[in-house]
């Protein structure tokens, strides 16, 4: 009787084992767990140890005579930019829009093009308000989201959206949160000075909808702002860009026609910017400026540049007009006259000079 039990149990032990192989193998109920993307961080630990005058009233510094330039940190060769070359982004000068201002903002990469970008800041807002190529046809990029062109609705918070439109498309942007971001070369400069900044900066997500990426160079960019000095790192498909150099408006100082007869004081190794309104040099007819030759000590300032810059293109279309502008640096202890005259184009007959006294302490 037990030899009986023990073989009906060996039975039914067989015989369970057959059907739960019929059966097939057990299905988990599904993971109803919400997958959450969280970004890469591309902080750093650390306490942020530099931070510029006043950022609260100029968070984006744009002034004639800002500049931002970028080393490439990826080790490889992209469209845009060599992997030991740098991108440049300099405001070169204020022209005219339609009835409001701009800034020409030109930006020089290493391998790529060049352009200039028209912006307009109005309150808290900077929008795009033309371009111009300044380099061959067929370039790999025009309108290039570089690190020296942030297109923000300031001031930044952390979650705020906002969309620019544009005829190629819509560029949507996500503001995710501060940031402790280091440099990783360790050394940025300013005109005079050398530091070993760590930012404090909002990180800010671009996404592109519309006809192609190239628009932007990129569908999916991020940015890292540091309010008073502007973007300090930049990735944009897997490409690293750091900020290597940048102007402090206090570097720079600015004289238009407005300012003609002034003595400025000018501590040694600023740079000088003057502007003049004037017509395209390449026409027969309007007016323009030349700069005469400096009067005074001689080193105390040194000619770095000229150029014109045409206004926003649908002004310049109507008018002709736009900026002269001449760029000096300041050297050694002294005083010297900066003189420029301003004459017609279609006779050539000059009128009186507009002059600067530079005194270099």
């Amino acid at each position: 009787m037990k030899r009986q039990g023990v073989l009906v149990l060996l039975v039914a032990m067989i015989l369970g084992g057959f059907l739960f192989g019929c059966m097939g193998p057990m299905t988990p109920p599904p993971d109803t767990t919400p997958v959450v993307v969280v970004p890469t961080d591309y902080s750093l630990y650390g306490t942020a140890n530099f931070s510029p005058p006043n950022p609260e009233e100029n968070p984006y510094p744009l002034f004639v005579g800002a500049r931002w330039i970028y080393r490439n940190a990826a080790a490889y060769w992209n469209p845009q930019i060599s992997a030991s070359g740098l991108l440049e982004s300099e405001v070169v000068a204020v022209v005219q829009g339609d009835d409001e201002h701009c800034y020409v903002l030109e930006t020089r990469y290493s391998n790529g093009p060049g352009e200039l970008l028209y912006l307009h800041r109005a309150s808290n807002t900077v929008a795009l308000r033309g371009s111009r190529v300044v380099a061959s046809p067929g370039s790999q990029t025009a309108f290039a989201l570089n690190p020296g062109l942030a297109l923000l609705h300031l001031p930044l918070a952390e979650d705020k959206v906002w969309e620019l439109p544009f005829s190629e498309g819509t560029v949507t942007a996500h503001v995710y949160h501060q940031e402790v971001v280091a440099i990783e070369s360790g050394e940025v400069r300013t005109l005079l000075e050398t530091h070993t900044p760590i930012f404090r900066a909002w990180r800010v997500h671009y996404e592109l909808f519309g006809t192609g990426p190239r628009f932007f160079g990129g569908p999916q960019q991020y940015l890292w702002f540091a309010p008073g000095v502007g973007v300090v790192k930049h990735v944009l498909n897997s490409v690293d860009y750091e900020l290597a150099e940048f102007r402090l408006p206090e570097e720079v100082v600015l004289l238009e026609e407005k300012d003609a007869g002034r003595t400025v004081r000018v501590p040694s190794g600023r740079l000088v910017i003057v502007q003049l309104r004037g017509g395209d040099p390449n026409k027969t007819e309007g007016w323009a400026w030349r700069s005469l030759e400096a009067d005074g000590d001689e080193g105390a300032v040194e000619e770095v540049s000229d150029g014109f810059y045409l206004d926003a293109p649908r002004v310049a279309k109507r008018t002709g007009a736009g900026s002269y502008v001449y760029r000096f640096r300041a050297q050694e202890s002294g005083e010297t006259t900066l003189r420029f005259e301003f004459f017609s184009l279609k006779t050539g007959v000059p009128e009186p000079v507009v002059e600067y006294t530079i005194r270099v302490e």
